[in-house]
């Protein structure tokens, strides 16, 4: 056999360089093997089977096939063997069963080399090709090679080669089938939508996906022939999906968890686990415990539970009966997977034992007593002083060299006349109360001020002379003269000198303070306001206990007060 190849061996074996050792390039020990399988063939026309494969291809577009043996012949070897006297034919089914051969010499159908070109191809160029190897005394034909030809209905519309990929991630887009154009691949370019050109290269490469990246992409090879040049296309359609990041296994009960419960009671926990949205069989869930020879304390079978299209697993861990040694110790529940382990722990207590419960209530307890006394406080704070007054015996009024407890204002209005019953209010009952009752003493201005000595000099003396300022405010409207000198020297030394405190009676309800001065105004919205009404008459009603409480502590015999 190797004798009727001669020369092939002949060019074999000087490859090998004389400074290494004598080992034949690999390529052409294949291209020796192919020779030996042709020499083992026996008979003139050697045919592969049936199948072979298909190329879709556009009107008016460049397209090549390839020659394909049904044997391990690489490209390489079919071309050493068209250099070394085999010749390569190309052939056309034909209707009736036959096939023809194809000159390809020159015109529109070229061989090149091992492949068949069209310049361009045609939808009649259709149909059924395939090649043969041989020599003088042998022939191998090639499995069949279906060319398709579709009428080219307009730029970026065609056969489709579909890609998908998930918004963030990055996708490289090939240009298919273009290994016969290996040396031009750079000159590819990249159109999106077929429109704009987006890259030029072999691939185009989107590093992070976005939505707006769908599309159609069309890939062209501009190849020269003859002075015309002609287009080889291909065309990508990429479409988007949103993200899903894969689920990961997670153990819901137990976390960390302590259970009170009564010795010799019968228990059963459950240890669950979410493993995804099917069985994950690398996941592994289980029970860790301190178990010496103890019947009372088992795991039970695994259980598959399906919820809201997750998978969950469950264990059950069995107490058939609490004893004392199953107390204070961890129970371990472990989920072991291979993309996570996670342990939760159930401590078991015994019932009544617990710190917790008792540090709780006591807290509940504390802070009900706290608000409780607030409120209190709050809405009996003026009875809790005064009684606290009187038990002390307790008085402000010594030492301080004065010699009023208060000066009493009565703001006259320079438009209406005071009724009788606010005289008899302002000159009459609340001295009778405060100075009577609780031994205070006033400063009133129409008893006390001789006539004739009603100065401004006088007017502020008996001011300084006294502890507080009680303001009768019987009516909204302004003061006369006198009564406003008064009241804005008394204010003066309340507000701005804070020598003495204010106390303001609102005898008739003020509808609009507006009107009023701003001072004035200010101690309406404060604390130191009293409002009288009818049933303030008692001497044990609010209104004069809130002015005890207002006025300078003064011990007084009386512990009657203390009682309501």
């Amino acid at each position: 056999m190797i004798s009727v190849f001669p020369n092939i061996i002949k060019n074999a074996i000087s490859v090998v360089k004389p400074n290494q050792k004598v080992i034949m390039d690999m390529e052409y020990l294949k291209l020796i093997t192919f020779i030996c399988f042709l020499g083992t063939i026996q008979g003139d026309l050697i045919k592969c089977p049936s199948y072979g494969s298909k190329t879709i291809a556009l009107e008016g577009e460049h397209v090549r096939i390839r020659c394909k043996l049904c044997n391990a012949s690489t490209p390489l070897v079919l071309s050493d063997l068209q250099t070394n006297g085999f010749s390569i034919n190309w052939f056309k089914d034909i209707s009736n069963g036959d096939r023809v051969e194809l000159l390809g010499k020159t015109g529109r159908i070229t061989f090149e080399g091992t492949s068949l070109g069209f310049w361009p191809a045609f939808v009649n160029d259709t149909g059924r090709y395939s090649c043969s190897v041989s020599n003088r005394t042998y022939n191998i034909m090639s499995a069949g090679t279906t060319l398709n030809v579709q009428k080219n209905k307009g730029f970026c519309r065609g056969n489709i080669y579909p890609f998908s990929q998930y918004i963030g991630k990055s996708i490289t887009l090939p240009c298919p089938k273009l290994e016969d154009y290996s040396n031009k691949e750079n000159n590819i370019k990249w159109l999106k939508d077929c429109k704009g050109n987006v890259h030029t290269g072999t691939k185009y490469v989107i590093r992070k996906v976005e939505e707006r990246n769908a599309g159609k992409y069309l890939c062209l090879l501009s190849l020269e022939n003859g002075g015309v040049r002609y287009n080889v296309t291909r065309l990508l359609k990429l479409t988007t999906k949103e993200s899903v990041e894969p689920f990961k296994p997670k153990l819901v009960y137990p976390v960390e968890e302590q259970i009170e419960l009564k010795l010799g009671e019968e228990r059963e926990f459950e240890c669950k686990a979410i493993v995804g949205y099917k069985m994950n069989d690398y996941c592994l869930l289980y029970w860790d415990f301190t178990n010496s020879g103890n019947a009372t304390v088992h795991e039970s079978p695994e259980r598959i539970v399906i919820e809201d299209n997750r998978t969950s697993l469950v264990r059950p861990l069995v107490f058939t009966r609490i004893q004392a040694e199953h107390l204070n110790q961890p129970f371990k529940c472990v989920l072991d997977c291979p993309e996570t382990n996670q342990i939760g722990n159930i401590i078991l207590l015994e019932r009544g034992t617990s710190e917790t419960g008792p540090t709780i209530l006591l807290l509940i307890i504390a802070v009900a007593i706290i608000i409780i006394v607030s409120v209190t406080y709050v809405k009996f704070k003026i009875y809790f002083a005064l009684c606290f007054r009187d038990f002390t015996s307790r008085d402000e009024t010594l030492e301080d060299n004065k010699e009023y407890d208060a000066y009493v204002l009565l703001l006259k209005s320079n438009e209406t006349l005071l009724s009788a019953k606010e005289e008899t209010f302002a000159l009459e009952l609340l001295p009778e109360i405060l100075e009577q009752k609780f031994g205070y003493r006033l400063c009133i201005f129409e008893r006390d001020v001789l006539p004739g000595g009603a100065s401004a000099n006088d007017i502020l003396s008996y001011i300084n002379k006294c502890r507080r300022l009680i303001i009768v405010l019987c009516a909204e409207s302004m003061a006369d003269d006198s009564s406003m000198y008064e009241l804005m020297t008394g204010l003066h030394q309340a507000l701005v000198e804070r020598l003495i405190k204010p106390i303001l009676i609102e005898y008739n309800p003020v509808r609009d303070i507006t009107i009023l001065p701003q001072s004035l105004q200010l101690i309406l919205r404060s604390n130191r306001r009293v409002k009288w009404r009818s049933a303030s008459l008692s001497q044990n009603s609010y209104f004069w206990k809130k002015m005890r409480y207002l006025m300078p502590a003064k011990h007084i015999k009386a512990s009657e007060y203390c009682q309501n």
